[in-house]
């Protein structure tokens, strides 16, 4: 069985009120299907920030406060909650059905995360893409 690291559809029914399971087609075990949807949610959120943020979270996941912990929690809900209403959008999700063109990467890149997903990384400091001392990549410029 899949474990989550952060999040699980409990989780996300407590917050939306909304049943995750009624979006995955039924199968032997309904409950990997979902795990593997938020897991992928917490690994894709993840990656975004270690390569954009400049922060690693498995490190920073230890110090951080309540306060952190529960809006980074809320940013993966409201990723989750994103991608299950509006479709995965992802780099190589270039078509614009509503242009009838290929989209440059800036324009997808621009809408890979949500809006709340972005504001509640913001809201727990996160969202910051400037290489600080405590970044892991410090040791380049400060070493």
């Amino acid at each position: 069985m899949l474990k989550t690291k952060y999040i699980t559809s409990d989780d996300y029914f407590s917050y939306f009120g909304e049943n995750l399971a009624k979006f995955f087609d039924e199968n032997d075990n309904p409950s990997d299907a979902m795990n593997a949807f938020l897991l992928r949610i917490e690994n894709r959120m993840e990656a975004f920030i270690n390569a954009r943020c400049f922060k690693n979270i498995g490190a920073c996941w230890r110090v951080f406060t309540d306060f952190q912990k529960e809006h980074y929690k809320r940013a993966l809900l409201e990723q989750a909650y994103y991608v299950v209403h509006n479709g995965d959008l992802s780099v190589d999700s270039g078509y614009d059905p509503m242009k009838g063109e290929v989209s440059s990467v800036n324009s997808i890149q621009s809408r890979v995360l949500s809006q709340n997903a972005i504001n509640e990384l913001k809201t727990c400091g996160i969202w910051n893409r400037k290489i600080t001392a405590d970044s892991d990549l410090s040791i380049f410029y400060w070493g």
